[in-house]
């Protein structure tokens, strides 16, 4: 009797374990029942890809929305693409073949107007005989002729957006070859073996929990398990894959020439010539998003992005290089990658993000541009978390970390409330650090006005009282003038007070959830503080009582305070955070300040009128 309670009792526990996981994943749309991917680095130098996955579907949506097709990127020139399998078991056993009619190539939408990448395809798989509990398998490989990539590479993410019961990563390459790696995040070791001419590095994980879908996670998903590995050991031997390319001569032709002339005859400043020629390269030429692998790694001369009018991140990048250094400004082109993925004894490419161009000034320091957007600001101070790898012909690089993104506001307003209402007085608004605007301010000098709220300052450029500009901090006063301040209902006035719109109201954070996961991140470590005094006529009194509400804690502090006295309404409201990035522990705290931030009652005045 004992052994066969315990064999019931083993059951039971069994059946309990298994109706608990199976709960577990109830939440989810979908489970990798098992996920394979496999590089194969060929004796002769050419490469395979290999994908394989068995995708369980659990809810209608799964099907209905998110995983009824796949798609599949390649260039067909120098890729060849098999589809191994494709097939559907159904929840009752019944196995659904996908018809010929399942795979459809199409351009790729990233290269629909990108003239010199319309030979990249999409085939888009169809699967079939889908309902919950059905089964997907797909198998296919992509054969990539040799000489396309500096190396066997790879940047995999090992977590899904949702669970994974088996994930396996396989590397063959062959003997005598080294594999370079390293494992983010997790420890798991690979398993070596030999297989014919072949040595196979295996890395196995079982039980991985999906990706949280919450939003403002550090990083690009950088707490999650990641493998990056690659054939070199030699980084600068990645880079100069890129950089021995023709691109990377910067050479102009005559036409360029001409039109740099032109553009910068009147243009005496070093700093307002590279503006100039960033506006042009950002504005005039179509920007090609294609991923970098996606193109094979190549890059096409400045004189053909020139003349197709558009390019890839790293073609717009070396066009405005060229022509920087045609109207005599030295300039690089950087890669952006992402600092916590670095390793300098991993010689890859496949973990650059995006490229951006460096340029040196003697009383400015260091900058760095974007060919996808005007940046007000340089971008070493509004990338946290990255690297700039400046490239050079023959591979030379130099590496440079983004500075900690601090930013600091202070408004200072003193007004004047006639009896009409109107509003008169000036207003002081001080920028500094990653907020502060300086490429910006030299294209348009209004930038740190126009950013402040409320309309309280006029168009004319004599409203410029005082305006000092420096390197890392600016201040500016103005002359404030306003007919219609406030909003009136019935003997109540409203006064929305004034507020930098790309400071913290920039962030868009209005509402948070009660419970995080994840560390919540926000763009820059800020400070923010306001401070208004207002003349009151009589007749106007403030209905916002008078108090003063301090909170402080480990994220940070929040002030408001409103002090009334004889007609003279003061008050003052601040938001200031301790740090970048709150883990869960602190998410409770940072959500208490930003509660009270984001508080109507601590956004507005309200007057009455007797």
């Amino acid at each position: 009797m004992n052994r066969y309670l315990r064999i019931s009792l083993l059951i039971c526990g069994l059946a309990l374990v298994s109706s608990q996981i199976r709960a577990q994943d109830e939440k989810y749309d979908a489970c990798y029942l098992s996920l394979t991917r496999e590089y194969t680095l060929n004796v002769d130098g050419s490469m395979d890809y290999r994908y394989t996955k068995q995708l369980e579907l659990i809810s209608s949506r799964a099907f209905q929305s998110l995983y009824g097709e796949t798609f599949i990127l390649y260039t067909p020139l120098v890729q060849k693409l098999k589809i191994n399998s494709v097939f559907t078991v159904m929840a009752d056993g019944k196995k659904v073949e996908a018809p010929a009619n399942a795979f459809n190539e199409v351009l790729t939408s990233a290269a629909a107007n990108a003239p010199a990448y319309n030979g990249l395809r999409e085939m888009v798989v169809t699967h079939t005989g889908l309902e919950r509990k059905a089964v997907i398998h797909l198998d296919y490989t992509i054969h990539t002729e040799k000489g396309y990539f500096p190396a066997l590479a790879g940047n995999d993410m090992l977590a899904e957006a949702e669970p994974v019961k088996s994930l396996v990563t396989r590397v063959r390459i062959p003997v005598g070859r080294e594999l370079f790696y390293k494992m983010f995040n997790g420890d798991a070791q690979p398993v070596i073996t030999t297989e014919g001419a072949f040595r196979v590095y295996t890395w196995k994980l079982e039980n991985i929990p999906a990706t949280v879908s919450e939003e403002a996670q550090q990083g690009l998903n950088e707490r999650y398990p990641r493998l990056i590995f690659s054939t070199s050991e030699k980084r600068d031997e990645a880079y100069a894959f890129l950089t021995n390319q023709p691109a990377f001569r910067f050479a102009c032709n005559d036409q360029m020439k001409n039109a740099v002339n032109e553009w910068l005859k009147e243009k005496k400043e070093k700093f307002e010539k590279v503006l100039l020629l960033q506006e042009k390269v950002v504005s005039d030429f179509r920007l090609y998003p294609i991923p970098l692998k996606s193109s094979l790694y190549q890059c096409r001369t400045p004189e053909e992005t020139w003349n197709e009018n558009g390019g890839t991140p790293v073609e717009k990048a070396v066009l405005l290089v060229s022509l920087l250094k045609y109207a005599g400004i030295d300039a690089q082109v950087a890669a952006v990658t992402r600092t916590a993925w670095a390793d300098d004894k991993i010689g890859t490419l496949a973990d650059i993000e995006d490229f951006v161009v460096k340029t040196d000034f003697k009383d400015k320091g260091m900058w760095y541009f974007s060919v996808s957007a005007l940046n007000g600001t340089n971008l070493k101070f509004t990338l946290p978390g990255r690297s700039f790898t400046a490239l050079a012909p023959g591979g030379k690089v130099s590496v440079t970390k983004a500075e900690p993104v601090r930013h600091m506001v202070k408004v200072i307003g003193n007004f004047i409330v006639t009896s009409d209402p109107r509003l008169t007085g000036d207003v002081s608004l001080y920028f500094e650090g990653g907020i502060y605007p300086f490429a910006g301010l030299a294209r348009e000098k209004s930038r740190m006005k126009n950013a402040l709220t409320g309309n309280l300052i006029g168009a004319d450029s004599a409203n410029l009282k005082v305006s000092t500009m420096n390197q890392e901090n600016g201040f500016q006063t103005y002359i404030v003038q306003s007919d219609k301040p406030f909003r009136k209902d019935s003997n109540y006035y409203y006064f929305n007070l004034p507020v930098v719109s790309t400071g913290i109201d920039g962030w868009g954070i209005r509402t948070l959830s009660q419970k995080r996961e994840t560390p919540y991140e926000i763009p820059a470590q800020a400070d923010e503080s306001y401070a208004f005094t207002l003349a009151l006529p009589p007749g106007l009194n403030c209905f916002t009582p008078a108090r003063k509400v301090a909170v402080s804690n480990k994220a940070g502090r929040f002030l408001w305070e409103v002090v009334n006295e004889k007609g003279k309404l003061s008050l003052r409201r601040q938001l200031q955070f301790n740090d970048r990035v709150f883990d869960a522990a602190l998410y409770p705290d940072f959500k208490i300040l930003m509660d009270y931030w984001n508080n109507p009652w601590y956004r507005q005045l309200v007057f009455v009128k007797e």
